[in-house]
C-alpha cells in the first residue's frame, strides 16, 4: 500500500473518532443539532487546519471537504441514536456512563492518529525534532482546544491529564524511528499507534496528570 493512501485511511479513522468525541461533548452540553454537528466538525478538522495555516498550506479539509462531510454524518448518526433512546425512554445511568467512556476512547484514538499524521505532513528527514513534535501536537490537540472554547470551557489540554505532552511525545517517537533508526514508515506508524493508544488509555484509567495548581491547594 502506498504511504499516501495509508495516511488517507488513517485520516478518515481519526476523523470518525474525533467527530464522535465532539458530538458527545455536544450531547453533554445539551446543544441543538447544529451545535452538536459544529463541535464534531471542529474537533475532527480544527487541528489539521491550524497546522496547515502555520506551515502556509491551504487547509486540506477545505480543498478536500470529505472529512467535513464525514464528521457531519457521524454527528447526525449519533444524534439519531441518542434521540431514539430518549423517545423510547431507555435512557439509563449506564448509558450515560457508556457515552462518557466512549468519548474518552474516541478521543484517545483520534489523539494518537492525528498526532502521527501531524508528524508526517512534512518530510521528517528535512525537519528537526522540535518542528515535528510541534506539528504533531497542533494536529492532535488543536481541534479539542477549539471544541472546549466553543463549549465555554478552559481547554482540557491546559488543566488535566497528560495530553499535549503525550501528543508531542508520539510525534517525536515517530520522528526518531524514521530518521534515526530508518525504519519503514507504515510499520512504524502502526507500532507507535498501538503503543500510544495503550499508553493513552492507561493514563485515562489511572487518572495520571502533570502537577497543577489544584494539587497545591489540597
Amino acid at each position: 500500500m502506498e504511504f499516501d493512501t495509508f495516511i488517507l485511511i488513517c485520516n478518515y479513522i481519526g476523523t470518525i473518532a474525533f467527530a464522535a468525541s465532539g458530538a458527545i461533548k455536544g450531547f453533554d452540553k445539551k446543544l441543538d443539532t447544529f451545535g452538536i454537528t459544529l463541535l464534531a466538525i471542529v474537533t475532527a478538522v480544527g487541528g489539521g487546519m491550524l497546522r496547515d495555516s502555520i506551515i502556509s498550506h491551504f487547509p486540506f479539509a477545505l480543498s478536500d471537504p470529505s472529512s467535513i462531510y464525514l464528521s457531519i454524518v457521524v454527528a447526525l448518526v449519533m444524534y439519531v441514536f441518542v434521540i431514539n433512546r430518549r423517545l423510547n425512554n431507555i435512557q439509563t445511568k449506564s448509558f450515560y456512563l457508556f457515552l462518557r467512556w466512549a468519548n474518552l476512547v474516541f478521543d484517545a484514538v483520534g489523539l494518537v492518529i492525528f498526532s502521527l499524521i501531524g508528524a508526517t505532513v512534512l518530510d521528517s528527514s528535512q525537519q528537526n525534532m522540535m518542528a515535528v513534535g510541534m506539528l504533531a501536537t497542533l494536529t492532535g490537540v488543536g481541534g479539542g482546544i477549539i471544541r472546549d472554547l466553543l463549549s465555554n470551557e478552559v481547554p482540557s489540554v491546559l488543566k488535566k491529564d497528560i495530553y499535549a505532552v503525550f501528543s508531542f511525545g508520539v510525534g517525536v517517537t515517530y520522528y526518531l524511528l524514521i530518521t534515526i533508526l530508518h525504519l519503514p514508515r507504515i510499520p512504524s506508524f502502526i507500532a507507535v499507534f498501538v503503543i500510544g493508544l495503550f499508553l493513552r488509555l492507561y493514563i485515562i484509567k489511572h487518572c495520571l496528570a502533570l502537577p497543577n495548581m489544584d494539587k497545591l491547594h489540597k
